[in-house]
Order: C-alpha cells, then sequence, then structure tokens
C-alpha cells in the first residue's frame, strides 16, 4: 500500500541518529530471523501486493507494511504532528495500534536534567511490544512460556518543543516485523476492558446473586455474540473479585460493619449492635431492618429462630428471627450472626434482640440445643419455647432405621405424634408403642418422652402458634440464600443477599395484598358463616378455612347435653388411616346466647381458624354469623399495617456516582427510544441527534481536558469508602460448632441414603 506524506514534511520513515545504521532491508531481515522467529501469531489476511510481502517457501517476510486503508488521514502517525500534552500523544499513538492491530509500550522516556526534582519528562520513544528479541535459554521441547520479541521496529518518539508548548513528533517507524490484526485486538489483553455498561451490570448481578458466566452470556447475547466483546469472562470474574469482594477476613467484617452503618444513614430506624470480647474480636451481630421493626408490631406473638444455616466462608453460624405474615406466609424479623452456638452467644444475640424490638414474643421455636434452651430460659422467661418437630422427626431414620420393623415403627410413632386427640390418649399410645417394639432401652426414644411437652403437639394446643410447628419458616429463608451464596462468600456479600430476601419479601407481601384488593376466592357453599369469612380473611388464610368448611362434610352431631348455660355438644369425624374408617370425637362447648363456641381439639386457638366441628355445630343450631371474636385481625386484609408503607432499605454503595449517574441516562434513553422504533424516520431523527450530541461532547471534553490537564497530572486519584472504617474490630476466632458436621445442613447424610 502506497502511504503518502503529507505536504511540507519530510519522509515519515527515518532512523534515530542515536541507534547507529540499524536501517535493514527486507532480505536482511529474513536473513537474521530465519528460524529464530519460533512463531508468528495474529496474521492479517489482506493482499500481498498492498503489504509487500515476499514468498519464500512458506515463511513470510518479516517486514510488512500495515493497511491503513481503515483509517483517515489524521489518525495516521507522521513526523510534525503536535499534541497539546504527552497523554495526548501517547492516546493518539494507543488508538492507532488498536485500529492495526498491535500494542504499543513506552520504552524509554528522558526527562529534564537542569531540573531533576520536578521530572519534567522532554521526550519519550512509544514502540510496538514486540521490539527486541530475547534468546530463550529454555530447550524448544521443554519451554513453555512464548517468545513473543520479534525486533519489530514500528515506533512513535514525541519530544517536547519548548517554544511553541507542546509535543511534536520527531521520528515515526510503520512498519512491523510482524503481521497484525485488527480483528483480533480486542482480544488482547491489554486492550481488554469492561465498559461502564458491563460494570453496572456485573455489580446489579452479582447483587442478585446471578453467576458470573450467565452474566457474561447475557452481556454477549447484547452485542450478538461473546466475539464482539472487548472482555472476556476472566475479566467479569477479576472484577467481581477485586471490586465486588474483600479479600481480607478484617476487611470483610469491617465492610459489613460499615453496611450497618450506611443502612443506619438511609433510615434511623435500621437497628444493629456488634459485640465484641476483651481483645476487640467479633463475638455476634444482629441487625434488624427498619420494615422488620415495624411488622414485629403485627406478628410478634410466635416467632421462629434457627442456626441451621452457616453457609460463609467464615463458617459463623447465622440465624434468623421469622414468623407469619397475615397472608401465612414467612416474614423476616432479624438476622443474626453467631461465632458458636453457646449460651453465651444465645444470650447476646436475644439480648439485643429484646433490646430492638421491646416486647418479648409470647411463643418461640427452636431447635432441640440445650445451650439454645438456656439462654431463653434466662433472657425470656415468660417466653413459652417448643422444640422444632420436624427436625426430631426427621431423626428418626437415624436413630431407629436400624430395627427390622422400622417402617411399622416409624408410621406408628408419627400417627401418635401428631393425631393423638389428647394428651391422655398420648401416654397410652405412647407406652404401647414403647412395648410393642421393645424400645423401653433405647435413651433417645426416654429423652424426647421425658422432654414430651415441648415437642408433641398436643400439649401446647392451647396456645396460639399461627400454624407454626417447625422451623422450616427460618429454613425457607435459608433456602432462598442458598440459591446465591456458597461456602466462601463473605460477610459483606452475605449482608447484601440479605438486602434481596428483604426486597423479595416485601416484593411478594405487596403482590399478594394487591391480589386480595382486587377480589375475592369463591365460596364452596351457599353459608354465610364462609361468606363472613370470605370478606375479612386475606386468600391464602381464606383457603385455610375453606379446608375446615370441607371436613364438615365429614362430621356428625352425633349427642347434646345441656350444661347450665352452655350445651356440650358431640361431634364425631370420620378419618381413613390405612384404608380403614376410624371416628374421633370431639366435644364442643357451645353458649346458644353469645354464639360462642370452644372445641376440644383446639384448633381456632391454636392457628386462628375455626375447627370443622365448630362449624358443624353451628350448622346444626343455625348460626349465620360468629361473633367477632372468631374473625382474628392478623388474618384481616382489611386491617391498615404500618410496616406495609415502610420500604425496606437498599444499600446503594456498592455502585459509584458514575455508575449510578450512567444509569438514570440510560433509564432515560430507554425511555425515549421505546417510544421511536416503530418508525424508521423517528428512529433516524433520534440516531441523528444522538451523533450531534456525542459530536458536541467530544469537542467540551477535549476543550475541558487542554484546560485542566497541566493541574491534573500530578494528582493522585482518591476513592471514598462511602462508610466508618471500624479498624479496631478484628474478625474472630475459629470456634468449632456444634451439631452437624461443618458444611453439611442436617439431614444430608439421610439424604444420600435415600438416593
Amino acid at each position: 500500500m502506497d502511504h503518502s506524506n503529507r505536504e511540507g514534511e519530510p519522509n515519515s520513515t527515518v532512523i534515530n541518529a542515536n541507534e547507529g545504521n540499524d536501517e535493514l532491508t527486507d532480505d536482511e531481515v529474513v536473513n537474521q530471523e530465519g528460524s529464530k522467529v519460533d512463531e508468528i501469531t495474529d496474521v492479517m489476511a489482506t493482499r500481498n501486493d498492498e503489504l509487500g510481502i515476499k514468498t519464500r517457501g512458506l515463511k513470510y517476510s518479516l517486514l510488512c507494511l500495515s493497511d491503513h486503508s481503515g483509517l483517515r488521514e489524521e489518525e495516521i502517525p507522521v513526523i510534525g504532528m503536535s499534541f497539546d500534552s504527552l497523554p495526548l500523544a501517547q492516546e493518539f499513538y494507543t488508538n492507532y495500534a488498536k485500529k492495526l492491530g498491535f500494542v504499543t509500550k513506552v520504552r524509554n522516556t528522558n526527562f529534564d536534567k537542569t531540573r531533576k526534582d520536578a521530572k519534567i519528562p522532554i521526550n519519550q520513544s512509544l514502540h510496538c511490544t514486540r521490539e527486541g528479541y530475547r534468546e530463550s535459554r529454555v530447550k524448544a521441547a521443554t519451554r513453555s512460556n512464548r517468545i513473543t520479541a520479534t525486533r519489530c521496529k514500528a515506533r512513535m518518539y514525541v519530544m517536547l518543543d519548548r517554544e511553541k508548548e507542546c509535543w511534536v513528533v520527531s521520528i515515526v517507524e510503520l512498519k512491523h516485523s510482524h503481521p497484525c490484526s485488527a480483528e483480533k485486538v480486542i482480544h488482547y489483553h491489554e486492550y481488554r476492558e469492561l465498559t461502564m455498561h458491563a460494570k453496572c451490570v456485573i455489580t446489579d448481578n452479582d447483587e442478585a446473586g446471578i453467576r458470573p458466566n450467565k452474566t457474561y452470556l447475557a452481556l454477549a447475547n447484547e452485542v450478538g455474540g461473546s466475539s464482539n466483546l472487548s472482555f472476556s469472562e476472566k475479566d467479569v470474574r477479576n472484577y467481581i473479585a477485586s471490586n465486588l469482594r474483600c479479600s481480607d477476613d478484617n476487611a470483610d467484617f469491617n465492610g459489613m460493619m460499615n453496611y450497618f452503618v450506611r443502612m443506619k444513614e438511609i433510615n434511623p430506624n435500621f437497628f444493629y449492635a456488634i459485640d465484641v470480647d476483651d481483645a476487640n474480636k467479633f463475638r455476634s451481630a444482629l441487625w434488624v431492618d427498619a420494615r422488620c421493626r415495624a411488622s414485629y408490631e403485627y406478628y410478634r406473638d410466635v416467632v421462629s429462630f434457627d442456626t441451621i444455616y452457616r453457609r460463609n466462608r467464615h463458617g459463623l453460624p447465622f440465624a434468623s428471627f421469622v414468623s407469619v405474615n397475615h397472608h401465612g406466609k414467612s416474614t423476616l424479623l432479624g438476622y443474626a450472626l453467631l461465632v458458636s452456638e453457646e449460651i453465651l452467644s444465645f444470650e447476646l444475640v436475644f439480648t439485643q434482640w429484646v433490646r430492638c424490638v421491646g416486647i418479648v414474643p409470647k411463643g418461640i421455636i427452636i431447635d432441640q440445643c440445650k445451650a439454645m434452651t438456656g439462654a431463653i430460659r434466662k433472657v425470656l422467661p415468660d417466653t413459652i419455647h417448643r422444640w422444632c418437630i420436624w427436625h426430631i422427626m426427621k431423626k428418626t431414620q437415624f436413630k431407629l432405621g436400624g430395627y427390622a420393623r422400622y417402617g411399622e415403627l416409624s408410621a406408628m410413632m408419627n400417627h401418635i405424634v401428631y393425631n393423638s386427640p389428647s394428651s391422655e390418649s398420648f401416654e397410652v399410645h405412647w407406652a404401647g408403642f414403647i412395648k410393642e417394639f421393645e424400645l423401653g432401652q433405647n435413651r433417645w426414644l426416654a429423652n424426647l418422652y421425658a422432654n414430651r411437652r415441648k415437642w408433641v403437639p398436643i400439649f401446647f394446643k392451647s396456645e396460639f402458634w399461627a400454624g407454626m410447628r417447625s422451623t422450616q419458616r427460618s429454613e425457607s429463608m435459608h433456602a432462598f440464600y442458598g440459591g446465591y451464596l456458597h461456602c466462601k462468600s463473605g460477610l459483606v456479600q452475605f449482608v447484601h443477599e440479605y438486602d434481596n430476601v428483604l426486597g423479595n419479601k416485601e416484593q411478594k407481601e405487596l403482590e399478594d395484598d394487591v391480589v386480595d384488593s382486587k377480589g375475592v376466592i369463591p365460596c364452596i357453599g351457599s353459608t354465610c358463616i364462609e361468606r363472613q369469612f370470605q370478606q375479612e380473611y386475606t386468600s391464602n388464610m381464606f383457603r385455610t378455612l375453606q379446608l375446615e368448611v370441607r371436613k364438615k362434610t365429614d362430621c356428625v352431631v352425633r349427642s347434646t347435653e345441656q350444661k347450665g348455660d352452655t350445651i356440650s355438644i358431640k361431634v364425631d369425624e370420620q378419618k381413613v388411616f390405612w384404608g380403614k374408617p376410624v371416628y374421633h370425637t370431639f366435644i364442643v362447648e357451645f353458649d346458644p346466647l353469645s354464639r360462642k363456641s370452644r372445641c376440644e381439639c383446639n384448633k381456632f386457638e391454636s392457628v386462628g381458624i375455626l375447627c370443622c366441628h365448630i362449624l358443624a355445630v353451628c350448622s346444626y343450631y343455625r348460626v349465620d354469623t360468629v361473633p367477632s371474636c372468631y374473625v382474628l385481625p392478623r388474618w384481616s386484609k382489611n386491617v391498615i399495617r404500618k410496616h406495609t408503607y415502610i420500604k425496606s432499605s437498599h444499600d446503594v454503595a456498592r455502585s459509584n456516582e458514575t455508575h449510578n449517574l450512567f444509569k438514570h441516562l440510560c433509564s432515560e434513553f430507554y425511555n425515549v427510544a421505546q417510544d421511536f422504533v416503530a418508525c424508521d424516520e423517528e428512529a433516524a431523527i433520534l440516531r441523528a441527534a444522538l451523533s450531534d450530541a456525542k459530536s458536541r461532547l467530544t469537542d467540551y471534553r477535549a476543550s475541558m481536558r487542554s484546560t485542566t490537564l497541566d493541574g491534573t497530572q500530578n494528582t493522585m486519584p482518591t476513592q471514598s469508602t462511602g462508610g466508618v472504617i471500624l479498624h479496631d474490630i478484628q474478625g474472630p476466632s475459629r470456634v468449632k460448632t456444634k451439631g452437624q458436621p461443618k458444611g453439611k445442613r442436617l439431614g444430608a447424610e439421610l439424604d444420600k441414603l435415600i438416593k
């Protein structure tokens, strides 16, 4: 290709006088390189006559002039070009290299010797990175590292013109000793960079728990394939590791505490408490969002507390306070991190939680843990606590699986635990169960029987538990975490996922409220009582009531007996066990004047839903509506709850101001673009406006750069931490946790056996 010089300028290919007579002909270069060049990469497919390539067997001449056909004249370096500053000259040559398909480096820089302290540059040589040659001392058969140097002479030399106060190009060499590839240049690691859009997407996706490979695929699909991206999947992972993660344990803890400080600044009602020991080592942390604190006012009757989850790189047990909202779904009331599962750790967490919420719950469901039980007795002496029945029944496979009649044994135990109509019947059937299977010497069952009032449902059926039997409410929250966290997740990532859980639960509750406001669930019958609850209860709780309405058909009023002002009614309910009908008799006390009823099954007292036996009595005595005391505000859709007007706190510190501004501008552009994509003429007007705006912004940036460069080139960039750095608090000492093996959830071994 013929590259002509600009008028009035000397030849663009010159030789530095200080280098001596280093100019080589094409043949001399080939003779010197010969077999020394072990590899030639990035071959650019262009016409041989344009590049001046000579063919010798299967080898190309190494001295070739790159194709400039796609460049404008002002984009090609020539002698005499001037720049306002050295960085502008470097930027120009780098942009030229990107378009040609090679990489540049600063070969050397000379400074003003008369002002050594100031270090003022007076000239600089910019070279192709494949200049020079390194003779490998490793035999070719065992050599693993690539040799990329090919004595390439391509370079641009700039020097400071003191009179004109600008930088002038004095030497240019455009020929390379290796082929270049403009198509492959985006894959050179020197030119790989994440765009601002990519950084925003990576940050948002990481916060949402989307894996890096999925993020990379999404970005690739936006541009028509990964070959059109200016970065690789490894760059995505590196950005997450360097910008969104904490590599140091102490920094991880401080990052978590900075998060708490920021949340407190966003909403003063955000609560957090950090406890440290005498050596300033972390012991426990509790945090409760402002929305959670407000919701506790309505759902404080019963909570679940569980510490079975510990998916973080520090191995710290993670605990959650969970209750049930008016839709019968799990709602968060607080989170905690503990160093160990010892009584002191639990006491600290419970003490701070009571300090936060102000009023202790009436009941709490916990794991079968002595330390947790001891802490509750000390900190929450007036709170009724019970064990998680699900965890206890889950252990039967481990404890009793070796018995020959395990199938029968397990079925009978489940029937006795869940279906005993009274405490007396439980005592009788449990004794028969132990005798029939000869389990009198089993210590585990003996311990369960001794503590039967803490876990068997029949012993606390008269207390309100909102339908909660176990800590599985807490585990549903942990399952949400499990989809986004792994055993190497840091605490900063952990608390940001807490934001996601809160936002998810807030959105679900809002959606349920909207559904209830738009309509009602159809009644399955024509009774007025069902219609009464249809207008009052949320859809989910009304469905629960409808289950009792259906079961009412299995109930028959067998006899009645007048006892003063009340009537004692025996109601037989038919059930089917192992294919055989079984009849259970329940006694309902009914007051005809007040229309109040009480059933010995205590369904209403424990769950807040009228049982099928009371509904059968109401039908028998033609009661059209039940008293208001049976319509609990807790399940009502007509109650205005303050927490529904409070937004959960969301940390925005992960994205800096530039990223936030970028996302806002993109959002504004999307709003405009979506209205003008149906017509080609309108789209053309929008493109023209964007092109004009880009041109004006480019000119503005160039003018601002020339006026501010001198005052900023010697300054170092700084970055705000976005919060208070708590350097004094150290990470905890590693403490062996109790219970299940590290990194495994309860029941993992059972799951393996089942599989």
